[in-house]
């Protein structure tokens, strides 16, 4: 091999470098120039690199020359290659404008069109003065195709620079454009129009624009048509007749075979009538059978999706309730659409169709797949929740289960089996007695601590009860955490309720849950017990063991207002994941909130700063443990008719506690002031609330707008703040613990910009309306409140200022 002049070999040649250098002498080739066919060849090549993630960028302004051609297939490569690396070449890019600024103009409006959506594509802060111009001219145009491009380019210029869209008056041109006689051009005009206005409270919508576009649905697409019921759906009819007339006119929408275009009607037929329920419940009849068909498509991820909205449907209507057979599994769907039917079958059960279905659910819980199996099981314990007649047989189905040799069936039937006794106790006769048996064959940590929770509860019907429990207490540094905290409540009910037996046992469990390594949650606990042992043998049975009384369900009225407000995010992706868009949307989109995990970090602090000090306290409070449960049980002796089984009589007075040991509680013995140490000062009251809202206010966007219009300048505050908030949802998370809704939010620039509402709790027709900008830098909110009663309007001021100041 020849050496080169330096006598070194060239092993390491960039290949890649090498063919943009040809592809760059194979453009400029005259060859290349003069033959069409081998110039199209050529930039092909270019776009495949391009493709592929090689950097054709060295070669922007060969391709810009080769713009100037009247091959449509060759203009369409060069403007995708100019849009991708316009703004890597922001400089060059500028010699691409007169090209397509021509083109703009062409006589072709396949070209014209091409060129706008190319040019509007480099979306360049330099190229707005030569955008406008050509917009316009497209709105204008003769061709639809170049006319809907051209609305499109308002939504891309409105992104590089907004104040030009709105200085240009392009709005109000979107709007008389709604009545074009191309429906893909009014399509595109709504779904911009959107966009827009989305900081507004969202595209205006009255009464001619709804009827125009009603009068012509038969003319759109299936998703155009999906666009313009979403705008139909927030639409507030005048009156019930109007109500009935775009029912009628929406009606032949529900046969169609499009699942989406099928929810839109859904969706519209719903908001439609929210204000007449004599109504509401026939809708909810028409709907079903049109829902019910979908479910018989092919395609797995549809009948999931539907079978999403059938499930926020039945929530709140029987109308389902008939159709229990259409939520019975199939061998072939896949374990997501299963699970989702089987999470539906409770809540269509009613009690004449409770023996089908709970028969049905028997034959999931031997499934293979563990998924189903337990979701099987969760739906025979909701059923017994919602049909109390169904109780004596689903119990006995469950001791059927727990019999099973299946370590994940005989687990999920022991937490079924804790929730039914919390909620109908009087069957604890039938369960407790298998309790011993099921506990030596279960691995599962939630369904051991299931067990540990009934053999709590119920001990004193269980002859070997307290034995039940010794070994794991012997063994209470191998078990898991949710074990030991259920170890430790359940050792305390069964010391009340059998104090002679258990009271060793309590002891050396209180003395292995102080002991060094223990987690924090579990030394709490057992601390929080030894000193209301130590404190009032009587107070501690109260707190500890205080009678069942579940009353309703299980579910908060935290999980009660996120599925109403999942059904009202009705057709979206709120109903799929079953979260409220604020849980999962990006906390700076204009259209939905992210929960705000700010202070999540205050407990690891907490933790931390006190680590040293829990460590300190563990010798010591574990000695103390031996003691306090000796005379604990001593008191709990003598007074066991009186006080411990009785009607908790007047509890004698508390023994002298006993000193303890410099730095043996840390900081703990103050905050839970058991007589431990120096009482913790009392905490001040909270203020009450100057105005009451409603827990869930309602007003229509547009009305706040009008409302925000007419009631003048309001009362207005600046407001310093200690720090500044993460971000907009940061604020709204916590003031809609207070009963405030958003209207619009988002993060613009150096400030925050927030607008709220609440609605008086005393009359839903009075509204309290909010501005809230709040400066990043330095933190000062300046807040502007507007109220239909002005009196009333100073005093949610200052309570709006308290709320912010807290979050």
């Amino acid at each position: 091999r020849k050496l080169d002049m330096s006598g070194a070999t060239p092993h390491f040649v960039d290949h890649r470098r090498g063919e943009v250098n040809e592809l760059r002498v194979l453009l400029r080739s005259k060859d290349t120039q003069r033959d069409p066919k081998r110039k199209r060849d050529v930039i092909k090549k270019v776009i495949a690199y391009m493709t592929l993630g090689i950097d054709v960028s060295p070669l922007f302004s060969d391709m810009v020359m080769a713009s100037s051609t009247r091959d449509l297939v060759v203009k369409k490569m060069v403007y995708l290659y100019l849009c991708n690396y316009a703004q890597a070449n922001a400089e060059l890019s500028l010699l691409a404008i007169n090209t397509l600024t021509k083109d703009c103009i062409n006589e072709d409006p396949t070209v014209r069109g091409l060129a706008l959506r190319s040019l509007s594509s480099l979306r360049l802060p330099s190229i707005v003065e030569y955008l406008v111009p050509p917009i316009q001219r497209a709105l204008r145009d003769a061709s639809p195709y170049v006319r809907k491009t051209g609305v499109v380019a308002i939504l891309k210029l409105f992104h590089i620079a907004p104040h030009v869209v709105r200085e240009a008056d392009m709005a109000d041109t979107l709007y008389s454009m709604l009545r074009d006689v191309d429906p893909q051009v009014v399509v595109n005009c709504i779904t911009v129009l959107r966009e827009l206005m989305a900081e507004e409270g969202g595209m205006a919508i009255n009464q001619p624009i709804v009827h125009h576009l009603l009068n012509r649905i038969k003319e759109f697409s299936e998703w155009g048509l999906c666009v313009v019921l979403d705008l139909v759906a927030e639409y507030k009819s005048s009156g019930a007749e109007e109500t009935f007339a775009v029912m009628n006119l929406l009606d032949e929408c529900l046969r169609f075979n499009n699942s989406a275009v099928v929810l839109a009607t859904t969706k519209c037929f719903l908001s439609l009538t929210r204000d007449l329920p004599a109504i509401h419940e026939q809708v909810y009849v028409r709907l079903r059978d049109p829902l019910l068909t979908l479910l018989s498509t092919t395609s797995h991820e549809v009948a999931y999706v539907v079978l999403s909205h059938i499930k926020a449907i039945a929530q709140y209507t029987p109308a389902f309730n008939p159709e229990y057979k259409q939520f019975f599994c199939k061998y072939n769907e896949p374990p997501s659409v299963r699970s989702l039917k089987l999470s539906i079958l409770p809540l269509v059960t009613v009690e004449e169709s409770a023996p089908d279905i709970i028969t049905e659910l028997g034959e999931y819980v031997t499934d293979v797949n563990e998924t189903i199996a337990r979701s099987a099981i969760r739906a025979v314990g909701q059923i017994a929740m919602r049909v109390p007649s169904t109780v004596p047989r689903i119990v006995e189905a469950l001791l059927a289960f727990s019999e099973l040799d299946m370590d994940y069936v005989r687990a999920e039937t022991v937490s079924i089996m804790k929730d039914l006794l919390r909620k109908y106790p009087e069957q604890s006769h039938d369960v407790v007695p298998a309790l011993h048996s099921v506990l030596k064959r279960i691995d599962d940590n939630e369904g051991k601590a299931a067990v540990v929770w009934m053999v709590g509860q119920y001990g004193d019907m269980i002859e070997e009860g307290p034995y039940i429990l010794e070994p794991l207490i012997d063994a209470f540094g191998e078990q898991p955490k949710e074990v030991r905290l259920e170890l430790l409540s359940a050792t305390m009910k069964l010391f009340f309720k059998r104090a002679p037996e258990v009271q060793r046992m309590l002891g050396r469990l209180l003395q292995s849950a102080l002991g060094e390594g223990v987690s924090t949650d579990v030394r709490d606990r057992a601390l929080l017990y030894l000193r209301l042992l130590r404190h009032n043998v009587a107070a501690a049975q109260r707190v500890v063991a205080a009678p069942l009384d579940v009353q309703g369900d299980f579910e908060t009225a935290q999980e009660k207002r996120e599925k109403l407000e999942i059904f009202r995010e009705f057709n979206s992706l709120s109903v799929v994941y079953g979260l409220p868009a604020r849980r999962f949307v990006a906390a700076d989109h204009k259209s939905g909130l992210q929960l705000d995990a700010e202070g999540s970090g205050g407990d690891d602090d907490a933790t931390s700063g006190g680590g040293k000090a829990a460590a300190a306290a563990g010798a010591s409070a574990s000695e103390e443990a031996k003691a306090a449960t000796a005379s604990a049980s001593a008191s709990a002796s003598a007074s066991a008719s009186e006080d411990l089984l009785g009607g908790f009589g007047e509890a004698p007075a508390p023994a002298a506690a006993a000193p303890v040991a410099a730095g043996g509680g840390g900081g703990l013995d103050d905050l839970l002031n058991f007589g431990m140490g120096a009482p913790a000062p009392a905490p001040a009251p909270a203020p009450a609330p100057s105005v009451k809202l409603a827990s869930t206010p309602q007003l229509d966007p547009r009305l706040f707008q009008t409302k925000w219009r007419s009631l003048g300048s309001g009362v207005t505050a600046q407001l310093p703040l200690s720090r500044c908030p993460a971000s907009p949802a940061a604020v709204e998370s916590a003031l809609q613990a207070r009963s405030l809704a958003r209207i619009a939010s988002g993060d613009v620039g150096t400030m925050f910009k927030l607008y709220l509402y609440g609605q008086s709790a005393e009359n839903s027709s009075q509204h309290f309306l909010v501005e809230c900008l709040i400066n990043k830098s330095p933190t000062v909110a300046k807040i502007t409140v507007k109220a239909d009663d002005a009196a009333k309007a100073d005093l949610f001021l200052d309570t709006f200022k308290q709320w912010l100041q807290a979050v």
